[in-house]
Formats: C-alpha cells, structure tokens, sequence
C-alpha cells in the first residue's frame, strides 16, 4: 500500500470503511445525491422544466383526479410551493423521490442479502439515470419510486413475517403508487402472481393478511377510484390518445424489440457497475440466507420484482398492439442489481470491491457534470427550444401587464397550449387558472360562466395548435382579441433564434 497513489489509498479506505459502515456510507450517498441533484437544475436551468410547470400550474387546484394522472405528485408540488414561497422548491422533490426510493431498496436488500450487499445493489442503481439525470423533472413517473420501493419491501416482510401491520403498510404503500401513476398495474399483478403461485407465500392465505392488505389497499385509493367513476376514466382515454397503435402485422415482433432495447440501454450503466464485480468468475461464497426454503423464496422473490412488471407491462402492450412509451419504464428496474447478486452470490472480495467502488465514483460524478454541460452548452452546438430555456417569466409578466392595461383587473383565466398556459399561470403574479387545452371538460375546477364573465388569456404555440382548433376554441368561448405577437429572446449563454408567443384575449363580460 505504501506504493499506492493517494487518490488509491482513499479509494481502499473508501472500501474497508463501507463495509465496516456500509449504513452510513448510504446516507452520506444519499445526502450528497439529494443536494446535488436539487441544487444543479436550479443553476443552470432559468426556466422551470416542463413537467414542474405542470405540477405548480394544476397541484393549486386540488383535485382527487385529473384529466391524464392521479393527482398525488401535483398535490406535493403544490405544498412544497406553499411552504416555501419558492418555484425552485419543487426541484427537491425528483431527488427526494430517488432518495426513498433507493432506501426502501436497501431496507430490502438488506433483510436478503445483508448490509453490506444491500449497499452494492443501491449504489448501482446510480449508473440509471431513472435515479438522477432525468430525476429532476419531478411528476408522475418520479413520484412512483419510493412507493414501489416500500411496498416491495412490506409486502416481502408480511408474506416472511406474517404481521398484520405489514400487510396494512403493503396495502398502504401500494395505493401510493396508484395515487402517483396508474402504471403501478403491472406491480400489483406481480404481487398477485405471487400470492396465487409462490408456493411460499400462497400459505399467507392461511391467514387474514391479504385481505387486509386489499382492504386498506381499496380504503387508501377508494377517493380517486370514485373520482375516475364521476369523470368517466378521463385518465385512460388520455393514455389511449398517446399510444403508438400496431397498423402492420410486423409491428407486433417491432414493438416489443424496440422497447426491450430501449429499457435495456436505460439499465446497462446500472448492470455495468453490477458486472464488474464478476470479471474474472463468480465467487464462492455461501448465501446470508437463513435457511434454503428462505433462500429459493428470496431468489424467487427478487426475481419476480426484477422481471415481472416488465414482463407484464410488455405483454399487456403487445396483446394490445402498442409500443410502451420509454418513461413507462422509470419504476420497473430498482430491484434489477438486487436480483443479480442475489442469483450470482455475495461479493466480499477487497479487490472486486475496489473495481465496483471506482465505476461508481465515476458514475456518481459523471451524471451531474453531463447534465450541468448540456443544460448550459448545448444551445452553442445546436439551436434547439427546450423548455429549461423559454423566457417564462418575461412572457408572463408582459401578458399579464397588457391584459391589466387593458382591462384594468388581474387576469383570472389562462388557457391554450399546454406548457405556454401553465407558465403563465405559474411565472404571473396573478396566477391565473388554468383552463386546459381550453376545454372546460378537462377542467372541472373552473366555471364556465365565470371564465365569459371575466375573460380569459388565450396562449398558443402556433407549431402545436391549427386554424380548426382556434376555430374549436372560438365555438366554446367566443370570439378573441388577437394580440401583435411577442419576440422574447431564449434564456441561453448563447444569443439564439427569438420565438415568438402568439396569444390573444377573450374580453371580460360584466
């Protein structure tokens, strides 16, 4: 060692105190990726990102449902908001979701494999940018992670321990994960497959266990379901009208291939990191399980974690005709390094340790710098509109401005295109409602009579939205007061192309 460089010796010790205090290792982790991954979008984004203007322009309305998500992950931006005062204080909320969610993965890994393997199989999760790069925009698909994680984790506990309060947490957690995205389907069949086939814990039924589960399952998430009942499933119709329908009998081998590829290229940092500590042949080390019924459930278990919601939300697409959309997959992979240790066996070896922990450093690091380089220099390399750019604040404050001059009243009403209505009502210090895609059908928190009654903001992307839906608009409201066009310059290092803000007034009625 004493002919070691510094930067190897930290990294030796790095190791021996990991598995010494592979714990705190874990919340020093966590800590770091927590603050990181809040504070770099703050910097070097000056406009919200699109799905954190969503959350803030519809969480304030407070809905048990909306027109194409369960509302959980817009109620908790709208609360960090209100506590706050901050826009920028929802950034917290994609890093915090990661960070419970790669606990939850530790508390389980660590009732199967043992601390110091748990902490391989969450530090790995760092080379998916599920877990960081794409973490920070916050919303539906983030929001489900820790909710998969503990109810992974609970439900695992009741079927080995068979308390009735981890039943009821199972249950509890598992109606999160519907309360953030309806996507947690392919999750609860898994469980199901579980209970119905795993001859372990189909002895559960013995007991009153599931049943509670699936009582406090349906008291917890009973709200939206009669939400869903009242708006006639306006959620699912939504998802329909995104799907990539199958028109070719081709397209039904195509689909499952290019969305297999396409989760695979997502996880293969992830399942890198895991890899490494296997070159050169797996080790012979015996299993932390307690006994070999435990162990074949374990590995049946994880297994089914690992695999099952893939294999389900797969089968379900291509039973259907569809090609999944790629974020379908964000939740699907936390307990992917997991079962990999678990069937190719305990990594204590120092050297293999040192490998693993080097791929890690550099991933953990990577993300950030990749993310932070390309918020900030893309636009000199490339001239392409993202929403971390729009001039929000600019527009909403010169809308609001004329429509005050004009009317001599804060605007109450915002409708149009999707991102251009929400910044507004957002970045203006009016705040006005939201009346999405201008179609009071979506939106059920507002009055029609008093949209006419005190007008209404009018915002469009005209690349998005044709003459026969400004015609469809008119039908429903009346006729606007067309604008002259703002030019607003990108937030960018570089001088880019202006764009243009088309937009218009429905006058105010007495």
């Amino acid at each position: 060692m004493a002919n070691d460089g510094p930067a190897r010796r930290a990294l030796i010790r790095g190791v021996v105190y990991a598995r010494n205090f592979p714990g705190r290792v874990l919340a020093v982790v966590l800590a770091i990726h927590l603050v990181v991954w809040t504070v770099i979008p703050i910097l070097v984004c000056p406009n919200l990102q699109l799905d954190l203007v969503d959350d803030l322009a519809l969480g304030r309305e407070w809905q048990l449902g909306y027109w194409k998500h369960p509302p959980l992950p817009w109620w908790l931006a709208e609360v960090f908001h209100r506590l706050t005062g901050s826009i920028d204080s929802v950034y917290v909320l994609g890093p915090l979701a990661a960070v419970l969610c790669l606990y939850g993965v530790y508390l389980l890994a660590r009732d199967i494999v043992g601390p110091v393997q748990a902490l391989l199989a969450v530090l790995a999760l760092e080379g998916i940018h599920f877990y960081n790069f794409s973490v920070v925009k916050f919303a539906h698909d983030q929001a489900q992670l820790p909710f998969w994680a503990f109810t992974a984790l609970f439900f695992y506990r009741a079927v080995t321990r068979q308390r009735l309060f981890e039943w009821a947490l199972a249950g509890f957690f598992l109606a999160g994960a519907f309360w953030s995205k309806y996507a947690a389907v392919p999750l609860a069949a898994t469980l199901g497959l579980i209970l119905l086939f795993d001859p372990a814990a189909r002895k559960s039924w013995r007991g009153a266990g599931p049943w509670v589960m699936a009582a406090v399952f349906l008291c917890v998430l009973a709200p939206n379901l009669w939400w869903l009942v009242e708006h006639d499933f306006l959620p699912f119709r939504y998802v329909d009208a995104r799907a990539k329908l199958a028109t070719h009998w081709y397209q039904y081998l195509t689909f499952p291939l290019q969305w297999t590829g396409g989760q695979l290229l997502f996880i293969l940092p992830g399942l890198a990191l895991i890899g490494v500590l296997y070159v050169g042949g797996r080790p012979a080390v015996p299993t932390a399980s307690d006994t070999a019924d435990r162990a074949a459930f374990d590995r049946r278990y994880v297994t089914a974690l690992a695999l099952g919601p893939f294999a389900v939300t797969t089968l379900m697409a291509t039973v259907l005709g569809r090609l999944p959309i790629a974020m379908w997959g964000y939740p699907l992979w936390s307990f992917a390094p997991l079962a990999l240790l678990v069937w190719l066996g305990p990594v204590e070896q120092q050297r293999r340790l040192q490998r693993f922990a080097l791929g890690f450093v550099v991933a953990f690091a990577a993300f950030p710098i990749a993310y932070a380089a390309i918020e900030l220099f893309e636009p000199l390399l490339r001239d392409r509109p993202k929403a971390t750019q729009f001039p929000g604040a600019a527009t909403a404050a010169a809308i609001t401005g004329n429509w005050q001059r004009r009317f001599n009243a804060a605007p109450v009403y915002v409708c149009g295109s999707e991102f251009e209505s929400n910044t507004v009502s957002v970045y203006s210090a009016a705040h006005p409602h939201v009346v999405v895609h201008c179609d009071p059908k979506l939106s059920p928190w507002i009055d029609a009579s008093d949209v006419r009654r005190r007008g209404m903001i009018v915002i469009f992307d005209k690349g998005l939205v044709d003459a026969a839906m400004l015609d469809q608009w008119r039908a429903t409201w009346g006729q606007f007061d067309a604008e002259p066009p703002l030019q607003l310059q990108r937030q960018t290092l570089r001088r880019s192309a202006p764009i243009e803000v088309f937009y218009a007034f429905l006058p105010p009625r007495p």
